[in-house]
Order: structure tokens, then C-alpha cells, then sequence
């Protein structure tokens, strides 16, 4: 396999690797916003997109500039996604208690907590920046891209999928998706520390 090919291969497989959490969020998401509008679902999917676009590039560029320091930020905004992971997993968990039969509502997912969530999917990013930090500017943008373009599929997908689950076991996915968010934050201690 060529270099050129394989850069792209590297590219997707970084994409496929990061977009997990995003697809479980998107999941989470799809099973408690079913009603939620196309075009809104695309304005999500597009912000985490461009949040790992931009954690990609910041790893890089801080693995360029000052690579001693790395280990420092990677560990603060692993504690900072956890801790917001954590948060959102027990509020939806806790909601279900509130939550009362009929029909399904539109339930609001307001701009800090698309915010708090592509932050918090974004950390593992991070990383992949760091250890691409030989790639060039151009290099480094053209992989973030790709990565990006993979984390947007999967999140629409993702959507959908919790989408036809979430109208049919409302409660349920509540819970699911909390457990989800509380799953992803062990997750990244467990890839912190361990590997």
C-alpha cells in the first residue's frame, strides 16, 4: 500500500475510531428527541463535526509547539469531559422519575448542552492530535476532515437508529442513554490511565 493510500486509510480508521462516542450520544439523543426536526438533527451532527475537527487541530498544534505539556491538558480535559458525562447520565436517569405517560413531547436540547456534549465526545480527538503532530498543516487539516466527515455519518446514523427505538420505550431509553453517557465517561478514565 502507497503512502497517499495509506494516510487515508489512517485517516478513517482515527474517524471510525473517535465517532463511537458520538454515535452512542447520537443514540442517547435519537431515543429522547424523537420528534426532533431534520434540520435541527443536521445542525447537531454538523457542531460535533466541527468540535472534533477543531480537537483534532488543537492536539496537533499543541503537540507541535509544546508536546512536553501534552499529557497535562489530555489528562484536565479528561477529567473535565468525564465530569460532564457523568452530570448529563444521572440527569437523564433522574428525569425518568418526572417523566409522565401519553404521548411523546418535544423535549428541548438547548445550545449548552450540544456544547457540554461534543466537548465531552471530543477528548479522545485530542490525542489522535497528538499523535499525528509529524503531519503538516495541510496533512493535519485534510485527516481532521476526514475524521470529521466519519464522527457527522455517525451521528446521523446514530440519531435515526435511537430515533425508532426512543417513540416506543420512552422511559427506557432514558435510562439507556444515561447509562450510556456514565459509560463513556468510565470509558475515558479507563483510556487515560491505562493505556
Amino acid at each position: 500500500m502507497d503512502t497517499k493510500a495509506l494516510f487515508y486509510v489512517n485517516s478513517i480508521l482515527f474517524g471510525v475510531g473517535l465517532a463511537i462516542d458520538a454515535f452512542i450520544v447520537a443514540l442517547a439523543n435519537g431515543m429522547n428527541l424523537p420528534l426532533m426536526k431534520k434540520r435541527r438533527t443536521v445542525c447537531v451532527a454538523v457542531t460535533f463535526m466541527l468540535f472534533q475537527i477543531i480537537a483534532v487541530m488543537i492536539g496537533w498544534g499543541v503537540a507541535s509547539l509544546a508536546f512536553g505539556y501534552a499529557p497535562w491538558i489530555e489528562i484536565f480535559f479528561a477529567w473535565g469531559a468525564v465530569a460532564v458525562l457523568v452530570f448529563l447520565g444521572v440527569k437523564m436517569i433522574m428525569e425518568v422519575r418526572r417523566a409522565g405517560g401519553g404521548e411523546p413531547k418535544e423535549v428541548a436540547l438547548g445550545f449548552g448542552a450540544i456544547v457540554a456534549q461534543c466537548a465531552a465526545t471530543s477528548v479522545d480527538a485530542l490525542t489522535v492530535g497528538f499523535t499525528i503532530e509529524e503531519y503538516s498543516v495541510c496533512h493535519a487539516l485534510l485527516c481532521s476532515g476526514i475524521i470529521g466527515a466519519v464522527t457527522f455519518i455517525a451521528y446521523t446514523v446514530g440519531f435515526a437508529v435511537g430515533k425508532r427505538f426512543g417513540i416506543k420505550f420512552e422511559k427506557a431509553a432514558s435510562i439507556i442513554g444515561g447509562l450510556a453517557f456514565i459509560a463513556i465517561a468510565v470509558e475515558i478514565i479507563v483510556t487515560t490511565y491505562i493505556s
